[in-house]
């Protein structure tokens, strides 16, 4: 399941969708997500899993950008983190939405902007100044455009900055999951429940049964790798199209040989694999 962002653009959603009509909001689940069961601790524990990644023990002095915010809580993470400077946007307005709403928890600070746009606008984000920390965290693969959006994302880095990105890994799966994908969005609302609940059995509860395992363990539990909720990523997991996937060696290739990238750390064991890149020297 990904993270708490979305960054489609509907033009180009609408090319690569081939016609499938997506009903799913990103910005509406995770708007959900904050008025119902936003906490403090999944702050912390989201800005302890960003500061764990980047090796940092704080954000003080650095200008971060949230590439596709969703909900807003790694950004609020990122400010609780100290960021120096912290832009935030999203192309969905109920993300930005949900994203204001956070920040206004702080005070609505003046060197935290929450902006409405779209990584593949050119001209939006050639007005952006670059970072020290550009981060996207399960975003660019529901763009319509991953490739491009991951070279517009990596613009926004200054000459020393670094690129904390997540993206959804290739599997031999990954033609079903596009199937189940658009049959969500054109499934009724009472359809997309049973959805959700099939997936939940199938993938959580089932097999938790036959390990003897207590299934709602895992399912409180979830927040803890990165302050997220099970049902919302299940939703957000289900709904999300468009939908891109990459093998790890053709994101590494793309870095490398297009973006002029080295890769310093990388993660894997959930559907998305992190990497943290540099500009090479």
């Amino acid at each position: 399941m990904r993270a708490d962002s979305a960054s489609a653009d509907p033009q180009e959603s609408a090319v690569r969708s081939e016609e499938v009509k997506i009903s799913f909001s990103f910005g509406e689940n995770w708007k959900e997500f904050v008025e119902k069961r936003f906490t403090a601790e999944r702050v912390e524990i989201s800005k302890q899993h960003i500061l764990r990644f980047l090796e940092l023990p704080d954000l003080r002095g650095k200008y971060f950008i949230d590439v596709g915010s969703g909900s807003g809580l790694s950004s609020l993470a990122a400010f609780d983190a100290g960021a120096s400077r912290l832009v935030s946007f999203d192309i969905d307005p109920a993300s930005v939405e949900a994203t204001r709403s956070l920040r206004a928890l702080r005070g609505e600070p003046p060197n935290w902007d929450v902006l409405s746009g779209s990584i593949l606008d050119d001209e939006f984000v050639a007005k952006l100044a670059q970072a020290d920390v550009v981060y996207s965290w399960g975003v660019l693969h529901h763009t319509g455009a991953m490739w491009r959006a991951v070279e517009n994302a990596a613009k926004l880095m200054k000459p020393e900055g670094i690129f904390y990105l997540a993206l959804y890994t290739t599997s031999p799966k990954s033609p079903y999951w596009i199937d189940i994908k658009r049959r969500y969005n054109r499934a009724s609302p009472m359809k997309k429940r049973l959805m959700e609940w099939s997936h939940a059995w199938r993938y959580t509860i089932f097999p938790h049964i036959l390990a003897r395992k207590n299934p709602l363990n895992t399912i409180r539990n979830y927040k803890t790798s990165r302050g997220m909720d099970f049902i919302a990523d299940l939703r957000d997991w289900l709904g999300g199209y468009p939908y891109e996937d990459a093998k790890i060696e053709e994101v590494l290739e793309f870095g490398r040989k297009r973006l002029g990238l080295e890769l310093t750390k990388i993660a894997t064991g959930e559907a998305c694999t992190e990497y943290l890149f540099v500009r090479r020297i």
